[in-house]
């Protein structure tokens, strides 16, 4: 979870009552940048049914693995769309907490 890598938390269960706030600022920023980037729509409460995910992986470690997979296409929509997902992802960089680099 990228939130949680960037705060430096042990879990995601930590990161999501610690950083509630930021994870759902998060999770609306990139349903709105894939809305407009894909011209879609997703109904209403996918926030809440995204951060609650958290519960569910509660005991999960936090980190930012399979770049090309999961966080690529938001990094490359630019920091325009993902400002704070890319922030997010810059100082997992600067941290050296990412197995690879940022293009």
């Amino acid at each position: 979870m990228l939130v949680g890598t960037a705060k430096e938390c042990s879990s995601v269960g930590e990161a999501g009552r610690k950083y509630k706030e930021l994870v759902e600022e998060v999770i609306s920023e990139l349903t709105a940048a894939v809305a407009a980037e894909e011209g879609i729509a997703f109904p209403e409460g996918v926030i809440e049914r995204l951060a609650s995910y958290t519960d569910v992986v509660a005991d999960f470690p936090c980190a930012v693995k399979e770049f090309e997979w999961r966080n690529s296409y938001f990094y490359k929509l630019g920091d325009e769309l993902c400002s704070k997902h890319n922030t997010l992802m810059r100082e997992c960089a600067q941290k050296c907490f990412l197995g690879f680099q940022l293009p």
